[in-house]
């Protein structure tokens, strides 16, 4: 994914500022300027003024507590300012897709300010009047489900302030295993369309008519030469029910301390990491112990929430129904997937390939800022055309940007395919900025196929693979290292071979008023459980869940007795409320009625939506008011294993000065010489 607005146009220009910026840093710092900052920090000119104001250092704290399948996270922000300027901070960073924000705490000091929910243009406007007023303020948005920003107004020259947010979601259980995430970098996403007037934000990118808020979404990176920065630290309550046989993280070293009662402490190794990869935490129960079917409930304010969770039965071998597959294999190779990301892409594709019957017919699409297809259409899983696609994938090489859109459309051909089972196979790590316009095309030319994504790379755009898989009625799997491949594609080669539970529908026995999330169940695969949240004043004696399993009718009764209790479910329930009334604008329910029921929803449960944000003032002006005020957005690192010059060019001003001062008088002397050799030429 070469980035929109940077690449190795105008060097000299880039190459020049970078090394005045530098040498004038270094000028400063030699002279013992106040406010002096060391070699790696970020400097901004703020104002025309000759000075360089250091920016806020972001340090993050997590703690987590997992009962029962739903986690409760507090992350702790703290702003410090090394400098000795009034400045603001703005961070940009990721939260799980699904998570349920409600909780703002701004501390300073000893004192505790609590932060309410209002409307998002009203919270807005009453931060930027604590601001220009010399309050301190803390604002939290919501720019995507998995994007939220953090501004804090008027932090003092050489102190912090610290923001707490609260969240909670529900863990993922699949193929007996429980998984909890932990995103911790915004990786840098491709940005199409036309440059607007002017743009909202402070990201690197300008807003475009394909993405009116890029310049949210696209917070400035760090070069990876200047050393990784945002350190985390992160703890996590475990109480999983039973001993786990399993328990590990497969991208963070950590410790396991075992606690009373069954529960566990689970700590990174080293203390702190950079935020540069998405943390996960993987556990599972004995087979003896793995949940067929299980029910969660909350009482509160008059109501009863619960969450019901039900395994349906491993199919048993179905050969002699076995439809023939047509599977369609679209794979990115666009910058952002160079190195590790475009190896595991790669190795998976060819072990699927490798998993066609002769029966099955297939093709490979591959998209960067083009895109092209190894056959024009489908063919036959023969030995010959499995051979010129193996070569074909292995000169796959990462580079340019991330046009996604064509080959999502060439994919899905929006035709129904009676008697072949129809598998779309998307490997991508989805680092795209127009996710809504993607959806759209998904809703409009799916037909009968089956949408699967393949999250590929450290810190994958989680939200667009997930929710592209759900509205694709596939599933999403994530590869986070090379070292996985093999086993996240058996599994996925599972669902794609089974026939996956269809029509499924949840009947509530004694006509009680129920409130359900989501409103349809989508389709369920091999190894995943069906969950459903409900909202009631008193939940029914009983339910039947029924539905399609292949050729043949399935159904499961169960008892709405209570088995387990959790906090939280109502915030759960209201999170996915939510985003099914979010999904209705792809329906045609006109936005102003979708704006007023999500509004009614966030601001009773107190949660952060596209329409509610969370805004805590300090009433006491602390700001002299002939002091300016420095905004800064702070900088994010490169999502791990990506390589720089690949998604930037030599973009973002961030290369060492030298460098590109190098490149400058490089570029100079080649204009020069090109320049002589064309007088000459012409005077010849």
């Amino acid at each position: 994914m070469r980035a929109r607005r940077h690449g190795a146009r105008l060097i000299v220009l880039a190459g020049l500022i970078s090394a005045l910026a530098a040498t004038a840093a270094r000028a400063e710092n030699a002279h013992g300027t106040p406010g002096r900052v060391t070699e790696g920090a970020l400097l901004f000119r703020m104002n025309g003024s000759e000075a360089l104001v250091p920016a806020p250092v972001l340090n993050t704290d997590v703690h987590m507590v997992v009962t029962g399948i739903v986690a409760r996270a507090r992350v702790r922000q703290e702003f410090t300012n090394p400098g000795n300027s009034w400045t603001e901070g703005i961070y940009v960073f990721p939260l799980p897709e699904d998570a349920a924000v409600d909780h703002l705490r701004m501390r300073i000091g000893e004192r505790v300010i609590e932060g309410v929910i209002k409307e998002r243009a009203a919270a807005k406007a009453e931060y930027e009047g604590a601001k220009r007023a010399g309050q301190r303020a803390s604002l939290v948005e919501q720019e995507r489900p998995n994007i939220f920003t953090t501004s804090v107004a008027n932090i003092p020259p050489s102190a912090a302030i610290t923001v707490e947010i609260e969240y909670q979601h529900a863990l993922r259980y699949d193929s007996g295993q429980f998984r909890l995430r932990f995103p911790m970098v915004v990786g840098p996403r491709y940005i199409p369309g036309t440059p607007a007037p002017s743009s909202d934000g402070t990201g690197w990118a300008p807003d475009t008519d394909q993405v009116p808020d890029a310049s949210r979404i696209t917070p400035p990176v760090a070069h990876p030469a200047r050393g990784p920065i945002n350190p985390v630290s992160l703890v996590i309550e475990l109480d999983p029910g039973t001993p786990p046989a399993l328990l590990e993280s497969p991208y963070h070293e950590i410790q396991t301390t075992p606690l009373a009662g069954g529960r566990y402490r689970i700590e990174l190794a080293r203390g702190t990491v950079p935020a540069d990869r998405d943390f996960e935490l993987v556990w599972q129960p004995h087979a003896e112990a793995a949940p067929l079917a299980s029910l969660f409930t909350e009482r509160t304010g008059g109501e009863t929430f619960a969450l019901l969770m039900v395994m349906p039965p491993a199919p048993a071998a179905l050969e002699g129904t076995r439809l023939p597959r047509e599977v369609i294999f679209v794979i990115d190779n666009s910058g952002s997937m160079h190195g590790a990301s475009i190896d595991q892409a790669k190795a998976a594709l060819k072990m699927a390939l490798g998993r066609l019957r002769p029966e099955d017919s297939f093709n490979v699409i591959r998209f960067n800022h083009t895109t092209d297809a190894l056959f024009p259409d489908a063919r036959a899983a023969t030995p010959q055309n499995l051979a010129l696609a193996d070569r074909y994938v292995g000169r796959l090489r990462a580079d340019g940007g991330t046009e996604m859109l064509p080959a999502l459309q060439q994919a899905l051909d929006g035709q129904e395919h009676p008697g072949r089972l129809r598998q779309v196979i998307f490997l991508t790590d989805g680092a795209v900025g127009n996710e809504a316009q993607l959806f759209s095309a998904i809703n409009e030319r799916l037909g009968d196929t089956r949408l699967f994504t393949l999250g590929i790379g450290s810190a994958p755009n989680s939200h667009f693979m997930r929710e592209a898989a759900r509205q694709g009625r596939g599933t999403f799997t994530y590869v986070g290292s090379v070292t996985e491949v093999k086993e996240k594609m058996v599994t996925l080669f599972g669902k794609l071979e089974s026939p996956a539970l269809t029509d499924v529908r949840l009947e509530l026995a004694g006509g009680s008023a129920v409130d359900t999330v989501p409103a349809r169940i989508p389709d369920v695969y091999l190894g995943e459980p069906v969950t459903v949240a409900l909202r009631a004043g008193t939940l029914p004696p009983r339910v039947v869940l029924r539905g399609q399993l292949g050729p043949d009718r399935w159904e499961r009764e169960l008892s709405m007795q209570v088995t387990d209790t959790a906090a939280g479910l109502s915030v759960h329930w209201a999170r996915g409320k939510i985003a099914g009334l979010l999904d209705t604008r792809r329906t045609g329910t006109p936005d102003h009625e979708v704006r007023r029921a999500v509004l009614d929803l966030a601001l009773a449960f107190h949660l952060v939506s596209p329409y509610t944000s969370l805004i805590a003032v300090d009433v006491t002006p602390v700001r002299p008011g002939n002091e300016g005020l420095h905004t800064m957005a702070l900088e994010t690192n490169l999502p791990h294993g990506w390589d720089y010059t690949a998604v930037f060019g030599m973009g973002q001003g961030a290369t060492a000065g030298p460098v590109h001062l190098a490149l400058g008088l490089t570029a100079l002397v080649l204009a020069a010489a090109l320049g002589a050799v064309a007088h000459r030429t012409k005077r010849a």
